[in-house]
């Protein structure tokens, strides 16, 4: 055989040799690469397009000088769907990263090919691309050129968005985004405002120190006052206003807890084994006098049921039209009317008008209301001499009473004796008063006054609401009243002792000696020397249960 044959045929198993090597190399390959597919759960590595955009321009010098601002300038919906390809091709690398730090084909003889497509992918998966070509207007490409878009180049869009604006867009952004950063802040205040109105409503139930829900609602005022209204007045972010507010709050929100924490303070020491002592003391000692002490305090709560129309409410200080800040509940006294300013000019010239008004509005009930007067102007003479009798026991017991912190007597004496079981009068009590209170819409302007209810001003009241009865009831109802005069009289004339068991001031220096009406003023008695004696407490208080008994038989 000639050798150029031989030549040939070894040439041509050599060739059959190496495409059956190339057909078994690519056959082991695509085994391996689907199966990685497979494990990936991905459909190709066409997966990943290289480019996601194409743009044609129509001069060179546009090609030149186009980039990401300008596409996505003309193209706005293009950023949030370039958003979510980053978004999608960065998972995408990341999964095939990771598949390349740790997998078990590492040892495969196609690995390293396998790897460098997974690395291709990876490149192209790392950037929004968009393909810019220049085509001349007779339809020939001129050239073109790649813009990668990255995150970072995607998140300076997100921050400063002004670079996709045109002037006069950009000048309404810069004027929204400074009512955003206004109004961001006028907030900001406003939280702080409800925190401290949170705080206050939270523990105002618990405040017990004379005095302290007052200062409390006057806080609250005074901070909605200067911040409902003065917040949204501040129309610049970078105002100095903003700092007169902060430190108006701050000094607001420091007296406030100084309130509460004061009665906690207090509330502390009553929970402490040195106070329990002195109570336990006095426990023992108190029991001759328990049941005075229930008397007067039978007496105090009566004063209220002998008024008029009892107005107690809970009500919202300066209500916020715009609803930023939260309400605070305040604590309205009891027989206080809130009126208008027109009302409230009248009631101030002519106060017992305007009492009568508003806390006595039923004519039909007059008769039973001047009785109720009558009786007042008795019980509150009996009150003040109680008083003195009270004082007079709490210095007998100052021998037991030591090592008292002077915090607590100088703002909680009251309720110090209270809790020791000594009945209370606070001067309140002996002082009743109609009040009348304006509020301006806006909750600026806050005016009010009272009327006391001393002996004279009842007596005023009394004749007031004579003057309004019919002739006939009138005179029925017409009667002396028990002046402080006429009831020293009959204690002396009955020589200060009571008339039905005997005791006097002589045996028990601290006796209460009060002036009854033999006949009840319910059943015709009049306020006149014969009808009047002078019985001690006890003997009073048997009285009015056994006459409370004989009309609950009757009835």
């Amino acid at each position: 055989m000639p050798i150029i044959l031989i030549i040939l045929l070894i040439i041509i198993v050599a060739i059959i040799v190496a495409i059956a090597i190339i057909n078994f190399i690519n056959a082991k390959y695509k085994e391996l690469e689907s199966e990685v597919l497979k494990k990936l759960d991905i459909s190709g590595w066409n997966i990943v397009p290289y480019f996601d955009e194409m743009v044609i321009v129509k001069s060179r010098q546009s090609l030149e000088k186009y980039d990401d601002i300008k596409f996505f300038k003309e193209n706005r919906e293009k950023l949030a769907e370039a958003k979510n390809i980053i978004k999608r091709k960065n998972r995408i690398a990341n999964t095939l990263s990771a598949f390349l730090k740790k997998n078990e084909y590492k040892e495969h003889s196609q690995y390293r090919r396998l790897a460098k497509q997974i690395n291709a992918v990876i490149k192209n998966a790392r950037a929004y691309r968009i393909c810019v070509t220049y085509i001349s207007y007779a339809g020939n490409n001129l050239g073109s050129r790649e813009i990668a878009i990255s995150q970072y180049d995607i998140n300076k869009f997100d921050t400063d968005p002004s670079l996709l604006m045109g002037k006069g867009e950009y000048n309404k952004f810069l004027k929204e985004q400074g009512k955003e950063a206004l109004n961001q802040k006028q907030h900001k205040y406003y939280e702080r405002v409800n925190k401290l109105i949170d705080y206050a409503n939270e523990n105002k139930n618990s405040l017990f120190i004379k005095g302290s829900i007052e200062q409390l609602d006057n806080l609250i005022a005074r901070l909605f006052d200067r911040t409902v209204n003065g917040i949204k007045k501040i129309k610049s972010i970078n105002s100095e206003e903003w700092e007169l507010i902060e430190n108006f709050i701050t000094q607001i929100e420091k007296e406030v807890k100084e309130v509460v924490n004061r009665n906690q303070r207090i509330l502390k020491y009553y929970d402490s084994p040195a106070f329990l002592k002195i109570k336990e003391t006095c426990e023992v000692l108190m029991s001759k006098q328990r049941e005075f002490n229930e008397y007067i305090k039978e007496k105090v709560n009566a004063i209220s049921q002998l008024f008029g129309t009892r107005v107690i409410r809970d009500e919202t200080i300066n209500e916020d039209k715009y609803q930023y800040i939260r309400p605070y509940k305040k604590s309205i006294t009891p027989f206080t009317a809130e009126v208008s300013a027109p009302v409230f000019a009248s009631a101030e010239n002519n106060p017992l008008e305007y009492v009568i008004k508003y806390f006595y509005p039923n004519k039909n009930i007059y008769p039973e209301q001047i009785r109720k007067l009558h009786q007042l102007v008795e019980e509150l003479a009996t009150l003040k001499e109680a008083k003195l009798i009270i004082d007079n026991y709490k210095k007998e017991y100052q021998q037991y009473i030591k090592n008292v912190p002077d915090y607590i007597m100088m703002e909680d004496e009251i309720g110090f004796y209270s809790r020791l079981g000594f009945a209370n009068i606070d001067e309140s009590v002996l002082t009743v008063e109609y009040t009348f209170s304006y509020t301006s819409g806006g909750g600026m302007a806050k005016r009010k006054f009272s009327v006391p209810m001393t002996e004279e001003t009842i007596v005023e009241l009394i004749r007031a609401l004579e003057k309004k009865l019919t002739a006939s009831v009138f005179t029925k109802e017409q009667r002396a009243l028990m002046t402080n005069k006429l009831r020293d009289f009959i204690k002396k004339r009955d020589n200060f002792t009571c008339c039905s068991c005997g005791n006097s001031i002589r045996a028990e220096p601290n006796l209460l000696l009060e002036i009854d009406h033999i006949i009840p003023v319910s059943k015709g008695g009049c306020t006149i020397e014969e009808n009047l004696q002078t019985l001690c407490w006890k003997c009073n208080r048997a009285k009015s249960n056994k006459m409370l008994n004989e009309n609950s038989a009757l009835n």
